[in-house]
Formats: C-alpha cells, sequence, structure tokens
C-alpha cells in the first residue's frame, strides 16, 4: 500500500470522513477504490477473543478457541518483565493465526479500589509496575507484527456507570498515579494504540479530551501511535476528532460520519484534524502489512505449557505454617472444593476466552496417578444446603496427611459491567474452612479469585496459596505448586486490607455522575504505609519454600544532580535448600517538606533466580527523575533538594537494606505548600471516611460533574433508561427495549451465567448513543430518544428505518 502522505490527497472529504469510524463491530471501513484493506481487532488481553458474530461487543456468544492465560491480576505478581514479554509474543503469534491485526490489550488501569469488577484484567495498585509490565507485554506482542492496544486512557477505575461517570482527581494524583503507568509504556514502548476509556476525567469525555490525547500523550510523552475508542465511548465525533481521537468503534451506519462531514462543511473544525486522524490509520495499517513469520498449529500446544509455566511463576504463598507446603506425592492426601473441580479461571465480558483446553485440579491429579481423594465440600450455585457436604468433608478428612480445600470467588462476582459489593467468598465456603480446620491442623487452602477477599479464618489454616484466576493451566501449575515441582516466587500486586471499611477509596467510590479521588495520591500501600494502618497482606508480599538474606548495598553515589543516574548494589543469597526466586524490591521516601508525600513508593525492581546457597550480585538503576513529583502550580515534574531514603528488600513492608541519598534541586522553583487548605494530606485520616470533600476540591485540577437534571422533553442520546424511569414514555420505552434485549439473551451461547445481568445493565443504564455496541442501529436509539421526547411519529419513522437496515 501507499503511503498514508501519498493516499491522504487522493481521498475525498466523505471517504475521510467515512474511515474514522468501524466497517462493523470488530473491523474498519475499507476504500476499494484506493486498495486500503480494513483492519481486524479483537479483545485480549489475557487470550483472543475473536467473535465470528461482526455485531457482539458484549461477548455474549462463544468465540474462536485460543490460550486462556492467567489474567493480569495474578501474572502481575510475578514481577518478572521476561514472562510479560513471553506472554505478548505468545498472544502475537496467536493473532497472526487467527488473522488479527491489532489485540485490545493490556490494560493498566490502577487498582484504586478491590471492589472494581474488572480489576481481574488489570496489572496493580501500582504506577511503576503497571507501567513497566505493560512495556514487556507490548514488546512481546509487537515484536510478532501485531499491535497491542493499551487501555483504558485513563482514570477508568469502577465499572458502575462506566460510560457515564466523571473521575474528578486532583492534578497530582492523575499524573502521579492515574497516568504514569501509560507515560512508562508510551515512553519505552510505544504502543501501536491507545483506547481512551469510557469515562469522563475531570469533566471532559476520555475520547473527546484533548489535554489527555494531544497535549500529554502526543505532544509531551511522544505517542506515535492512533487513539481508538473504546467500543460506544463516543459521545460528540466532531469534538473527538478536534480533541485526537483516530478511529471511533464500532460502527455508527454512518450517522457519525454524515455528522462530521456536515460540521466540516460548515467550517466547525479544520480539515487538518481529519487528515491527521485519517494518517494515523493509514499508518498503522501499513504496519499491519509488513512480512510476518506465521506460527504452526502447535503454538497452542506450546501455549498451553506457558499458561502453566506463567501461573507457577506468578501464584502468591500467603502463608506456610510449619512448612506444610510443599505436600509428598504419596501422602494421603484429600482435595476439596467444587473449583478443584469446576475452576474459576478467567473473568467474563468482553475478555472472556473460549479456551482450547482447560485442565482442573482433579485432572492434574489424575494425569500424575496420585492417589488422592476427592469430596465436593461446597457447590458454587447453591448455599443454602451445604450442610452435608460439609460433614462428609470433615469426615473424609479424618486421618489424612493434609486437607487441601480450593476456594474463590465467582463468575458473577468478577465480571465486566459490574463492581463487587463487597470481599467475601461465599458463606458455605467460610463454613467449610471453620469445620476442616477443626478436624485437622494441615489445612492448606488454594485461592481461586481476581482480587481481594477477606480470611476470616486465616489464623486456624497451615498455608494459603493465591492461584488467582490462573487460566486453562489451573490444574497443572497449582499442582506444580504444592508439589514443589515449582518453588512459589509471585509477590502480591496489591495491598491486602483487613477490611472494606479501611480502604482509601471506600468512602467515595463508584457514584453514578461524579466520583471524586479524595484519596488523592494515597491508594493502596501509599496510603497504609503513611497512615500506619495495618493490612493483612503488604504490597510486594509473598512466601518461597526456601530462604533469602539481603546484604551489602552499594551506591555509586551519594548525591544526584540533575542529568545524573544512581546504581544500586547489593548482594542476595538463598540461605535454603531449594532453587528459588526472589523479587528485589526499591522504594524511596522523600524528606519532610511543604508538599505531601507517601512514606515510600516503589522505584525499582527485579527477579532473581539462585540455587540453594547460592550468592548473586544484583544491581538496579534510578533516574534522577525517579525523585520527582509533580507540581501542580507550575504543571510540571519537579525534584526537591534534600536528603532520601532508598529502601530494598522482599516487600513494602520489609525493607532491611537502606541508605540515604542526597539530590539536588533541578531549579530554584519554590516547593508548593497546601498544609492550611488541606492539612488531611499531610496527617492522613485513619478512618478513610474522614477524608473531607471540602479539602480535596482545594487541590488544583479536579473538575465536579453535578448530576443531570432531567425533565420530559429534555433527553438526547447521552440519556439512559434509568433517567427516564418515572415518566411514562421512559417506561413504555423500557419495555420495547427489554424485549428486544430478552432475544439478545435467548440467542446468546455464553455459558458464563452473566448474560442475562450484561444486557439488563447495558439496556438500562448504558446512554442510548452506546447501543451500537450490542449491534443495535444508531437509528434505533434516535427513534427511542424521540420517543422519550413524546415526538412518537418522528420516533416510528427512526424504529422503522434501523429495524429495516438491520
Amino acid at each position: 500500500m501507499k503511503s498514508a502522505k501519498e493516499i491522504i490527497p487522493l481521498l475525498t472529504w466523505k471517504e475521510k470522513c467515512a474511515m474514522g469510524s468501524g466497517e462493523d463491530t470488530w473491523q474498519s471501513k475499507p476504500i476499494t477504490r484506493l486498495e486500503i484493506p480494513s483492519l481486524l481487532f479483537h479483545d485480549g488481553p489475557h487470550g483472543l477473543r475473536k467473535q465470528l458474530d461482526t455485531s457482539d461487543a458484549l461477548g455474549l456468544n462463544e468465540s474462536v478457541p485460543a490460550t486462556c492465560f492467567p489474567t493480569a491480576a495474578i501474572s502481575a505478581c510475578s514481577f518478572d518483565r521476561e514472562l510479560l514479554w513471553e506472554l505478548g509474543a505468545a498472544l502475537g503469534k496467536e493473532a497472526l493465526l487467527q488473522e488479527i491485526d491489532v489485540v485490545l490489550g493490556p490494560g493498566i488501569n490502577i487498582k484504586r479500589s478491590p471492589l472494581c469488577g474488572r480489576n481481574f484484567e488489570y496489572f496493580s495498585e501500582d504506577p511503576l509496575l503497571s507501567g513497566e509490565l505493560a512495556v514487556a507485554y507490548i514488546q512481546g506482542m509487537q515484536a510478532q507484527g501485531i499491535g497491542a492496544c493499551l487501555k483504558h486512557f485513563a482514570a477508568n477505575n469502577q465499572e458502575y456507570c462506566r460510560l457515564l461517570s466523571n473521575s474528578q482527581v486532583d492534578e497530582r494524583a492523575l499524573r502521579e498515579i492515574y497516568l504514569k503507568a501509560f507515560e512508562i509504556a508510551v515512553r519505552k514502548a510505544q504502543p501501536w494504540t491507545i483506547m481512551p476509556a469510557y469515562n469522563r476525567v475531570n469533566g471532559v469525555y476520555a475520547c473527546q479530551n484533548e489535554q489527555l490525547l494531544t497535549k500529554i500523550a502526543r505532544e509531551e510523552w511522544g505517542f506515535e501511535g492512533m487513539f481508538i475508542s473504546d467500543w460506544g465511548a463516543v459521545d460528540d465525533r466532531v469534538q473527538a476528532v478536534r480533541a485526537g481521537l483516530d478511529l471511533e468503534m464500532p460502527s455508527s451506519d454512518g450517522y457519525r460520519d454524515a455528522q462530521l462531514l456536515k460540521a466540516f462543511k460548515h467550517s466547525q473544525f479544520e480539515e487538518r484534524f481529519l487528515d491527521r486522524a485519517v494518517e494515523k490509520l493509514l499508518n498503522l495499517i501499513n504496519k499491519c502489512l509488513r512480512p510476518k513469520i506465521l506460527s504452526s498449529e502447535n503454538i497452542f500446544l506450546e501455549n498451553h505449557q506457558l499458561a502453566r509455566r506463567i501461573l507457577a511463576e506468578s501464584a502468591v504463598l500467603l502463608k506456610n505454617e510449619s512448612a506444610l507446603l510443599p505436600l509428598e506425592p504419596q501422602s494421603e492426601i484429600l482435595i476439596v472444593g467444587e473449583l478443584a473441580q469446576k475452576p474459576h479461571y478467567q473473568g467474563s465480558g468482553s475478555s472472556r476466552v473460549n479456551p482450547t483446553g482447560l485442565v482442573s485440579l482433579t485432572q492434574a491429579m489424575a494425569a500424575c496417578s496420585l492417589d488422592w481423594d476427592y469430596v465436593p465440600g461446597y457447590l458454587i450455585d447453591n448455599q443454602d444446603d451445604f450442610a452435608d457436604l460439609i460433614t462428609e468433608a470433615c469426615l473424609s478428612a479424618k486421618g489424612k496427611d493434609a486437607v487441601v480445600v480450593v476456594v474463590g470467588l465467582t463468575e458473577e462476582d468478577e465480571t465486566e459491567g459490574f463492581d463487587r459489593p463487597h470481599l467475601e467468598l461465599q458463606s458455605n465456603q467460610n463454613e467449610l474452612i471453620k469445620a476442616l480446620a477443626e478436624v485437622t491442623p494441615n489445612l492448606v487452602v488454594v485461592l481461586q479469585g481476581g482480587g481481594v477477599v477477606t480470611l476470616p479464618w486465616l489464623d486456624e489454616v497451615g498455608a494459603v496459596l493465591l492461584v488467582g484466576l490462573a487460566g486453562q493451566g489451573f490444574g497443572e501449575g497449582c499442582l506444580d505448586l504444592l508439589l514443589g515441582n515449582t518453588n512459589p516466587s509471585g509477590k502480591l500486586a496489591e495491598s491486602w486490607p483487613l477490611s472494606l471499611a479501611d480502604v482509601p477509596s471506600n468512602n467515595s467510590y463508584g457514584q453514578r455522575y461524579n466520583t471524586p479521588y479524595l484519596e488523592s495520591l494515597f491508594v493502596g500501600y501509599r496510603y497504609y504505609d503513611s497512615a500506619g494502618k495495618a493490612v493483612r497482606f503488604p504490597f510486594g508480599y509473598g512466601l518461597s519454600y526456601t530462604n533469602f538474606v539481603f546484604s551489602d548495598l552499594q551506591v555509586s553515589n551519594d548525591k544526584l544532580h540533575p542529568g545524573e543516574n544512581l546504581t544500586l548494589k547489593l548482594k542476595l543469597t538463598n540461605t535454603g535448600a531449594q532453587i528459588g526466586k526472589e523479587v528485589v524490591q526499591v522504594y524511596v521516601s522523600a524528606p519532610e517538606s511543604t508538599v505531601f508525600r507517601p512514606a515510600k513508593e516503589l522505584k525499582g525492581f527485579c527477579k532473581v533466580e539462585l540455587q540453594p546457597g547460592e550468592t548473586k550480585e544484583v544491581e538496579i538503576g534510578l533516574v534522577y527523575e525517579d525523585f520527582a513529583f509533580w507540581n501542580p502550580e507550575t504543571h510540571a515534574w519537579q525534584v526537591e533538594e534534600g536528603a532520601y531514603e532508598v529502601r530494598i528488600g522482599s516487600s513494602s513492608s520489609d525493607l532491611p537494606l537502606r541508605i540515604v541519598v542526597q539530590l539536588e534541586a533541578q531549579s530554584a522553583t519554590q516547593t508548593p505548600d497546601f498544609r492550611k487548605l488541606t492539612p488531611q494530606y499531610y496527617q492522613l485520616p485513619q478512618d478513610p471516611a474522614d477524608f473531607s470533600l471540602e479539602q480535596f476540591e482545594k487541590l488544583p485540577g479536579s473538575v465536579k460533574v453535578n448530576d443531570p437534571l432531567r425533565t420530559p422533553g429534555n433527553f438526547d442520546l447521552n440519556s439512559t433508561l434509568w433517567e427516564a424511569r418515572n415518566y411514562w414514555q421512559g417506561r413504555l420505552v423500557s419495555k420495547y427495549a427489554m424485549k428486544a434485549a430478552n432475544r439478545m439473551i435467548v440467542n446468546s451461547t455464553d455459558t458464563s451465567g452473566n448474560t442475562r445481568r450484561t444486557v439488563e445493565v447495558s439496556t438500562n443504564d448504558a446512554p442510548l448513543r452506546s447501543y451500537n455496541m450490542g449491534g443495535i442501529s444508531m437509528n434505533v436509539s434516535i427513534g427511542m430518544c424521540h420517543f422519550l421526547n413524546k415526538h412518537f411519529l418522528r420516533g416510528f419513522w427512526y424504529l422503522l428505518k434501523g429495524s429495516l437496515k438491520k
């Protein structure tokens, strides 16, 4: 194909407008007269979801089989860049076989709250860890000639009303927490595409946010790729193109193309914005047309083994009293739990994969000829009648050398479009564990799930192994860990609080229209450590079957000037009897100042493998900018002069090595002082409910969005049926919409059990403009809008027009 600069002059205005939106749900528009092909986009991020149904963006129907890898929530616990590179490469190789051009992943949104229903798709609460792992993933995928799509840009941290909500976040928190991972990934990996999110950021929809797309990503970070909207995220295409959006997905049946052309003809925006979008798309097409090396069909067998290995390298050993683990194969072992036989190995929604194979723990046991017994202990779909199952499990446990009980969350707990209402396991699972703990002291708990859960029985069990959402190799990878074939080396990528009430965002999380980020910078361990608040498990925590000793920290220089780098050297020794891997974590604590800072922040990490008794010298580098904070008064990064403490160890709470480095300021810029305006950020409240909205709104940068006031005759395509529920015409339209939704449910091939919930929420809480995400014609949405405004004849006309087109 010709270059973008050669093609653009040959395109008509109408073609330029048309190229900026989808041909259907998954493809861009081709221009056949100029031999411009379409591109094919499909979901990741932990496995491919190629939908043969071109109208299904919600994941309601079965997709083409692909490897289901462990989800990001657990693979991030590997703290292993090389492993994430392998994951990205493996996904790229499968995408080549499925003729996919761009994979929609990775997702790197910060885990502001453990309640976010999509946290299983995201890496961490920490931006450095998220960004570095994203870099490796992107580089691995794009090395295969497949484009990665970094998402969801930005401050997209809740599922509830995700197409309407506004993330009200102060400028420092936005820069240091919510944008930092994206900045790292863009500067180091140059993803071919970035996906702006559904939500508003400080009052402006992400897809229409010129500050985010153009000023920050393109001009400041140097992003060279294409911006592609999240599916159904565009509110105003004209504003979006002007702001820097290049491609709207999915198709709007030409509706927004016509709007864009009309606005252009009326001189509402300059042609250079249109040309910019077309150029970015053409550049991406040319990248995707480069010659590639196809993998053989054996890639699926290889990737299954990779999925198994990723789990084994990522699982986190949370407790192991008296070295209960690993188990001896010849021991008398009882396996308990329905999830051992029917694992919860991935979440639901657009990331749901149709696996090429799935191995449960009981199947893995059989394949290894282990003579271990199994009883269900509980049933996921029946939480009422479980007494007999618990009695059976306790009787079977008597006389066993050890009991392994597999428990976890369910697909209803973890699905796109919904946030979790609590952090609890099912009550029947908790009751089972408590009962078994009275029968045997050698009780091992294996935890499945993509997020934090409370553990009321923790003190009563001998060992706890977190496998997360383990992917299709769950059984084999879990058994590798239980038997000690692999030594656990995972570290928690998010803090585990004692209770939901301790979460810093708990009092302000998940609002319908406006969600204030009251805690500012103090997300996860940045809050717990700074407030001196106890947690169940700290960030970066994870045990091993062996032991490690950190020693002999040396630093290249004890004074750092602008433009200089710092090299840290230390010795790490495996003092145990097994081969193992340890994650060396580097944190920095800033000096006391007039600007509030977290007690410490992760600034570097690496994973090291050691033989028993082996010592290695480990080297980690820091740059001057690692010590910076964002100054919201000058709108720039600033390094403050003073003595910084560098701490190194195995978790955020276990840092035996410490050294002080003196930094010289890069300029004479005065450090901001908000102590009088916002004292809560200098002395953090012990109860997060005490964060003051009034003080938060005095921080620079945050913009509140008020709840819309709807009256009859004042509905538009950004309205929801929930907002129209109190009007008779709203109830009538809702009844019509739910009848259509029920047809989608009946025709769905999704077996996860979440189809009805997903469709009903998408119908009631999503704006009318986004219905095209479910394959609904824009004309139908326009017709419904006219009905809500009591323009019935016009509404009937558009409904008929939309129905005939479909």
